[in-house]
């Protein structure tokens, strides 16, 4: 069940909130608990299922390590926690591609391929998983007291506006909502607000811009030219980019009406001037997740120079591979964990001097160079395609049976404007207009802005939606 779908926007989400806001306060958290796993059930029962047995075990678990005397018992039942959840993940995500993989492997010196039936995977299971770990360990740590509740912890894991997709949310920044939230008539307007907002960059934006990218990145190379192979990766970019944003957005507003905090997870990640600042703005829980669960713990920075770039690149390919079973998805790690390392012995330094816009121009460059890596099914597949996109001598040369008209609109040519006018348009204006716009108008002034802009863009959205096809959130498979 999506949240940009006709039976949550209209059904679910209506009867959530109403049934939520009527009952009284003692009920509010299993009421939210049960609607969740409805939510979850909808879209995934095995997934459900898989969720209420793990959510059982790292209660008893979880209560287990807080009652052990530090020491060897300690770290032993953490880590037959961390390493219960670590293969649960690791069997649903992950046991279909390396069986494949040793399959061909067979195959290939004239074996036969095992026999086996593909696993089914949970949406959201890795989100889930990361949450989960983050728990124990932060028991472990001492950071957090265990849940005071099963109903509590439960509720923590399956809370259906962050359990698909995120944000990463840790337990001690929630806990005390989780035994009684609370919210006021400005958290249900602003989270409304909010709500609207990343309804519309789904819609609006993100969708419009694949129906762009999908069809340029599966054509076949006999037909893609230079021109489009770098229309294709620009659009997927921004497809990308407001798809998991418009989701964060949604997950934020419904949260804040509910009386839940849940933190940001983006930060105009395009307007950065390399690699290392662009992963302070995009994704942000999952980055703050590894720094902590494992850059840190493997040492961080403490530990010398080159054991400090080992973790980096540890860190990097853990994250391309947590994102998907497939060697495409650990070499956009590596690509990404290449350029950080790039950006500490010398591309911040070189670039120093270079004009802030024509540094934030090449960092993107390189950025949607590797979204191909993320994009593609096979790295062959992926580096034919990076080849056309720098390939000069073939710039004209090649005739197309696509048409342009049929692959970019003057719909999409307008979205694509205002996708690059929201990620690159220079904050100091932003900051600047938004100063402006609130003396002159007001609080009051501002409301009315919010509430007209909110409603537009909905009614706007609305009509898209119904008018296309369903269009799945993209980190759903993630």
């Amino acid at each position: 069940m999506g949240f940009s779908t006709v039976t949550f926007l209209f059904y679910f989400l209506p009867l959530m909130l109403l049934l939520y806001f009527a009952v009284p306060a003692r009920f509010r958290v299993p009421l939210l608990l049960a609607g969740s796993y409805v939510f979850y059930f909808w879209g995934s029962p095995t997934g459900a299922a898989v969720l209420l047995l793990g959510t059982v075990i790292d209660y008893l678990l979880g209560g287990a390590i807080h009652r052990a005397e530090p020491g060897r018992s300690k770290k032993t039942i953490l880590a037959i926690s961390v390493t219960i959840n670590v293969l649960i993940l690791f069997y649903f995500k992950y046991s279909n591609f390396f069986i494949g993989e040793f399959s061909r492997a067979l195959t290939f010196f004239g074996g036969s391929a095992i026999q086996w039936t593909a696993v089914i995977f949970p949406v959201g299971i890795s989100f889930i998983t990361f949450h989960k770990i983050s728990y124990l360990v932060d028991i472990y740590y001492g950071r957090v007291a265990p849940a005071e509740s099963f109903t509590a912890y439960a509720l923590y894991l399956a809370m259906f506006p962050k359990l698909t997709q995120g944000p990463i949310v840790r337990y001690h920044t929630i806990s005390e909502q989780l035994s009684a939230p609370k919210y006021s008539l400005d958290d249900i307007f602003e989270g409304s607000i909010r709500f609207c907002v990343g309804f519309s960059k789904k819609v609006l934006l993100a969708d419009p811009m694949g129906a762009v990218a999908n069809p340029i990145l599966s054509m076949d190379m006999a037909n893609l030219t230079v021109g489009y192979a770098w229309l294709g990766i620009v659009c997927y970019s921004f497809q990308l980019f407001f798809d998991f944003s418009g989701y964060t957005d949604m997950a934020i507003g419904i949260g804040r009406m509910l009386g839940f905090t849940i933190p940001e997870n983006f930060n105009r990640p395009f307007y950065s001037q390399n690699f290392t600042e662009h992963w302070t703005r995009w994704h942000i829980t999952l980055g703050n997740f590894f720094r902590e669960y494992l850059y840190i713990p493997l040492g961080g920075n403490r530990t010398g120079t080159l054991k400090t770039y080992r973790n980096l690149w540890i860190v990097f390919l853990a994250s391309g591979f947590w994102h998907g079973a497939n060697w495409t998805y650990l070499a956009w790690g590596f690509y990404n964990g290449f350029f950080i390392f790039l950006d500490r012995i010398i591309l911040i330094r070189l670039l120093k001097r270079v004009p802030v816009p024509l540094k934030i121009a090449l960092f993107y460059i390189l950025l949607i160079v590797g979204y191909v890596l993320f994009r593609s099914d096979t790295i062959t597949g992926a580096f034919l395609y990076i080849h056309r996109m720098f390939d000069v001598t073939a710039i004209g040369g090649i005739q197309s049976s696509f048409l342009l008209a049929k692959l970019i609109g003057n719909r999409e040519i307008f979205v694509l404007a205002v996708c690059l006018l929201i990620c690159f348009f220079p904050q100091p204006v932003i900051d600047r207009v938004k100063l402006m716009v609130t003396e002159r108008m007001g609080t009051a002034g501002i409301t009315r802005l919010k509430v007209a802009g909110a409603i537009t863009v909905f009614l706007l959205s609305l009509i898209s939606m119904i008018n296309n096809s369903f269009s799945p959130f993209i980190y759903f498979r993630f």
